[in-house]
């Protein structure tokens, strides 16, 4: 990501944090009904109970208590940009672990199970293409991840478009994926003008092996 568009995230969610705290307004996620119904989306890519999670862009860390809520223990990383968020993340969930990273700059040899990310495509970037951009971090994810990955954004299916919004659009967002993998699965049956997309490893043997 270019390092301009880093700074402009960085101070439009700090300056948001100042003002309204910790609450969904500085996250720009509609209400809290609206997260719940995207951690709950994500959270069906699989039981993750037990398992090894890296939720990217994770802001105050609310992906974790959505977990925790519904019993299902995790060893949960979460990875922002944004220093006061990740402040905030720590002082609410001191068993979580929280780290400044811009994914795409993560090593490769960290390990999880399953990777997650909720709206982190969502505005529309000035500096950075939001396509190209989207499939670097889609593929990045899923080479961090044994298991699957679960990440959400705006659909091009709405009744109408903001101009500070990125929508994708649900066919083209499928067909990449099925470029890193076989077994994708698109979301788009739950009420937000939203989807989801599931990516899970090929199965043994539907790959030519070395």
């Amino acid at each position: 990501m270019d390092h301009r568009e880093k700074k402009e995230i960085i101070e439009r969610y700090t300056e948001r944090y100042k003002k309204l705290g910790h609450t969904v307004g500085t996250l720009g996620s509609g209400t809290d009904e609206h997260q719940t119904i995207r951690y709950r989306v994500l959270s069906e890519i699989a039981d993750l109970g037990g398992q090894r999670v890296l939720d990217v862009g994770c802001g105050f860390g609310g992906f974790l208590d959505y977990c925790r809520h519904f019993d299902q223990p995790l060893t949960y990383t979460g990875i922002d940009l944004v220093p006061a968020l990740l402040d905030e993340a720590r002082r609410k969930h001191p068993l979580g672990k929280f780290i400044e990273m811009d994914i795409l700059e993560a090593p490769d040899n960290l390990e999880f199970d399953y990777v997650v990310s909720s709206q982190g495509f969502n505005n529309r970037f000035n500096y950075s293409d939001n396509w190209e951009l989207m499939q670097e971090v889609i593929a990045k994810c899923f080479k961090l991840a044994e298991k699957g990955v679960a990440i959400d954004m705006m659909s091009i299916y709405v009744d109408f478009q903001e101009e500070h919004l990125y929508y994708y659009d649900p066919g083209m967002v499928f067909d990449f994926a099925k470029k890193l993998t076989k077994r994708v699965t698109i979301r788009h049956d739950y009420p937000l003008f939203e989807f989801c997309v599931y990516l899970y490893p090929d199965f043994k043997g539907w790959r030519d092996e070395e």
